[in-house]
């Protein structure tokens, strides 16, 4: 009677082990890829403050028809990662203005800008678009 239950016990363990390495793949597979029929758009990247002496990243705005959204930086370092989330982005694209904020060691405020187009992913492609601002 032991002898069966350690083997059912053995048995029920390699049914688990592997129907896990069924679903773990499949799942991973799933979010690997973005949808081009998705209108939500995740523009991340690095800001950048080089450009003004002793100065760090403490804010991205991407600002969009109508729509703004931003991501508050550290501020301790001259370069910061950001990530900003858009919904609602037609398939033609979206004209958006970035403003970096950055203050020195004085605490001045220090302001660049750039213009980028917000795009779906390709059908290949992630939900995430790079843009690096300095």
């Amino acid at each position: 009677m032991r002898d069966f239950s350690s083997k059912a016990n053995r048995l029920g363990s390699a049914i688990v082990v592997a129907s896990l390495a069924v679903v773990v793949p499949a799942a991973a597979t799933g979010t690997a890829h973005g949808n081009p029929n998705s209108a939500r758009v995740t523009v991340a990247g690095t800001a950048s403050c080089e450009r003004f002496e002793d100065s760090s990243a403490t804010d991205v705005t991407i600002a969009a028809k109508g729509k703004s959204a931003s991501d508050q930086l550290s501020g301790e370092n001259v370069s910061e990662s950001y990530s900003v989330t858009f919904t609602k982005v037609p398939t033609q694209g979206l004209q958006a203005n970035v403003k970096v904020t950055c203050v020195d060691s004085d605490n001045d405020s220090h302001t660049f800008g750039k213009s980028i187009t917000i795009t779906r992913p390709a059908s290949t492609g992630t939900e995430m678009q790079t843009v690096n601002l300095k």
